[in-house]
This record gives C-alpha cells, sequence and structure tokens, in this order.
C-alpha cells in the first residue's frame, strides 16, 4: 500500500497530503544522512597520533595505575575516546556530560562487542573520576584520567586552561601498528 493511499480514522486529506509530503521530506534527509555515514566511513586516516600519551585509570582497582593510549585499544582496532567535562578543579562534572556517560556505562558492552574499544577521559583527577562513578553507578565504561597529559589539549578537548573542558567524541583507529585519528564530534 502507498502511503498517500494510507488512511487512518476522521484524518483530512488536507492533513494526508501534508503528512504524504512529510514522508517524503523525511525520506530525503534519511537519504542524506546515509550518505554522510558512508563518507564518513570511507575517510582516509587522519593524522598519526601526536604520542602514546599515558593517563591514570580512574576504575575500581586500579585508581591512579598508569595506562598508556595504546593499551586503550585492547585487542580492537578503533577506539571511541569521549573526553567529558570535568577540570581539575571543578565539584563535579558537567551535568549533561555525566547523563550521556550514564547511557554509555549502559552501552559500553554492546559497544566493545562490535569491534571498538569505548573509553571515557576526564581532566579530573583519577580519584575524583572514580569517587563520582561510583556515585552515580558507572561500572561497566573505562575511565582514565588525563590529568597529567597533554592529550586533551592537543585533540581541543579544552580551551586554553585544564579547567575549560569540552565534551568531544574521538574515533582513533590502529593501521599496520600505527594509531591515526579517524573522526571527532564537538557538541
Amino acid at each position: 500500500m502507498n502511503i498517500s493511499e494510507l488512511r487512518y480514522p476522521n484524518e483530512s486529506n488536507e492533513y494526508r497530503d501534508a503528512r504524504a509530503a512529510l514522508l517524503k521530506d523525511e525520506q530525503e534527509l534519511i537519504d542524506k544522512v546515509k550518505s554522510v555515514a558512508e563518507k564518513r566511513r570511507n575517510l582516509p586516516p587522519g593524522g598519526q597520533l601526536k604520542e602514546d600519551y599515558v593517563f591514570q585509570w580512574a576504575n575500581d582497582g586500579k585508581v591512579g595505575t598508569s595506562v598508556k593510549f595504546s593499551e586503550l585499544f585492547a585487542d580492537k582496532n578503533t577506539l571511541l575516546l569521549y573526553s567529558f567535562m570535568f577540570g581539575p578543579n571543578w565539584d563535579k562534572p558537567c551535568p549533561s556530560c555525566t547523563s550521556l556517560v550514564d547511557g554509555f556505562d549502559r552501552s559500553w558492552y554492546q559497544v566493545t562487542q562490535s569491534g571498538a574499544s569505548f573509553v571515557a577521559i576526564a581532566k579530573a583527577p583519577a580519584e575524583r573520576i572514580n569517587a563520582w562513578a561510583k556515585q552515580r553507578g558507572w561500572s561497566q565504561i573505562w575511565l582514565v584520567s588525563g590529568s597529567e597529559s597533554p592529550y586533551q589539549a592537543d585533540y581541543k578537548c579544552q580551551g586554553d586552561t585544564d579547567d575549560m573542558q569540552w565534551p568531544v567524541m574521538h574515533v582513533f583507529m590502529k593501521r599496520d601498528g600505527r594509531i591515526f585519528h579517524f573522526w571527532e564530534l564537538k557538541r
């Protein structure tokens, strides 16, 4: 059945014509989103990782233990690294970022099962990130502190100071033993 033939109780022809026009626009938007996604998948590698940054784990059982950027990939070739807004002198992280990490924590398993490693990083010290994670019930997503690393400054996750944090999702890829920046999303 064609959508223009579809009718619901008591709807007017004016409504159905407007709805059919809107459905056409929606399909064009979906087609555009698919086209952009295809272009994203076919991006060539970006710049090679500047250095093998060293972070501190912020998860229970390993808080403060050093971890290299390259180790965050684990056995995967793709790394999603979400920088959330929690500066070293902040009392608590950004509420919007907190909400996102709430969701990321719940979806971490599905993402990592699809072939990507998924980590959240903040500039606050590892102990403070861990305390916040406990308060929020975050138990799945890997958490690291970049408090002693230039990563957030190098990859534009902060402004002029460590306390000027920005929410940014970066994607990195391993190719032939090297790590390349692939894509970013800034809110």
